[in-house]
């Protein structure tokens, strides 16, 4: 019988210190949902406008973007890259009288946005100032770079995102290839001691332009530069060999920076004119907007619900609080809805922007969401501490946030959403299970 009891004893030792070890910042994120004698109320006073994103950082990011997007409603969006080139080893080698035979630009396609049928002028400039590893580039940023292009020819590419690609006798994930001119791989040829004596300065890299589209809206590739797919290969011949290559790549060494123009005026919707052009702020009570690369976010502010329990001297404890943005154009054929959006909290003191409490920085993607429901076609966001703290007034929050394209600075996706209108079904809500006490 006391082998029984001690076995239990170290059995309910073991869970409770089990339970102990578990991280502080998940502990009451995981209260059921369905709480017993728990009220709930879905009418919270909302308001929200779609305003101009500010710059963001776009060196060095993950990806870039690379394309053209005509939209009825956001209007024309081009997205450009200016990146360093490197060599593949610590020095090159092109043997005695190299001569071009062929030379290649090619992209790796992480993803794209758009019509895979739209055929997009993209145009291959060399630098003239070189990039700054020191220097934070934006999507607003430029460099000097000569206005002549590199292309082979002229006329636009059109792409298989999904399809591999054969190339001699290998077959590759899909890419981009843009011929490039002979002239401008026997230039590379013919400087070899340039080249690895001081690469950064004789060869200071590229600028990649898509200058307009046919077909229907045009699209944008997601680009992996850092990819082994991604670079400029020169294939020659000299002397003794033929059919040699040797490829200029874009390790993460490289500075890189995606620069975007977004041309509102082109839109044909007079709601978001009026919105997010002209400030109207009441169109914020029919629909919303948010894009990214760096193009439109959208401003929410709850202005009551610092003070919607006062009647109770802050004895309320929210279980669970969710921030539901509808989508009202879910079967968009081609510009369609960004995977995942994000919040952004606002400090009260000085408006500085910072992760909310919920964020899954600090908890979990399963608890704080943001990821789009193709089947309610809704995005939620859990924010229950952000609203806790806020009706308690604890910490630095003020009672708005932005609602932005998560990874705006590389996902070009476009949103239009409901907005404030009560009656509306798709409108914009904040629903909170609560209890008093």
């Amino acid at each position: 019988m006391k082998k029984i009891i001690y076995c239990t004893l170290a059995l309910l030792t073991c869970i409770f210190l089990s339970s102990c070890n578990k991280q502080s910042s998940e502990i009451g994120l995981d209260l059921l949902d369905n709480l017993v004698d728990s009220e709930f109320m879905d009418t919270i006073s909302i308001e929200a406008y779609s305003m101009l994103e500010d710059t963001i950082n776009t060196t060095n990011t993950s990806a870039n973007i690379l394309g053209c997007i005509s939209d009825p409603i956001f209007g024309n969006s081009k997205a450009g890259i200016y990146t360093q080139l490197s060599l593949s080893g610590s020095s090159v080698n092109f043997g005695e009288n190299p001569i071009i035979d062929s030379v290649v630009l090619t992209l790796q396609i992480s993803t794209y946005y758009g019509d895979t049928n739209s055929r997009v002028d993209i145009r291959v400039h060399e630098l003239t100032e070189a990039l700054d590893s020191e220097t934070k580039y934006y999507q607003t940023s430029t460099a000097s770079y000569n206005s002549s292009s590199l292309n082979l020819n002229t006329g636009g590419y059109t792409i298989q995102p999904t399809t591999p690609i054969v190339v001699d006798t290998g077959v590759y994930n899909a890419h981009l290839r843009i011929p490039l001119t002979k002239q401008f791989g026997q230039y590379l040829l013919n400087h070899q001691d340039d080249l690895n004596n001081n690469l950064p300065d004789f060869l200071k890299g590229l600028y990649i332009e898509a200058v307009g589209h046919t077909g229907n809206c045009g699209y944008m590739l997601v680009t992996n530069m850092t990819s082994a797919l991604s670079g400029v290969t020169l294939y020659y011949h000299n002397n003794s060999k033929t059919n040699m290559r040797y490829t200029f790549s874009c390790p993460d060494k490289c500075v890189r920076f995606t620069h975007l123009d977004h041309d509102y005026t082109a839109s044909t919707s007079s709601n978001f004119i009026q919105e997010v052009l002209q400030g109207q702020r009441q169109i914020g009570e029919e629909v919303l907007y948010v894009q990214g690369g760096g193009g439109v976010k959208t401003r929410i502010t709850f202005p009551h619900l610092e003070h919607c329990f006062d009647q109770y001297n802050q004895r309320v404890t929210i279980h669970r609080a969710e921030l539901v943005i509808t989508d009202v154009d879910p079967h968009e054929l081609y510009l369609v809805h960004p995977v995942n959006l994000t919040l952004q909290g606002i400090s009260k003191s000085d408006s500085t922007v910072r992760f909310l409490p919920d964020d899954d920085y600090y908890t979990s993607a399963a608890y704080y969401g943001g990821t789009y429901n193709s089947t309610t076609h809704e995005y939620r966001f859990r924010i229950t501490q952000y609203v806790q703290q806020l009706i308690l007034q604890q910490g630095d929050w003020s009672n708005s946030v932005n609602l932005i394209v998560r990874g705006s600075a590389v996902r070009p996706n476009r949103l239009v959403f409901g907005g404030t209108e009560r009656s509306s079904s798709s409108r914009l809500r904040l629903e909170i299970a609560y209890s008093t006490f």
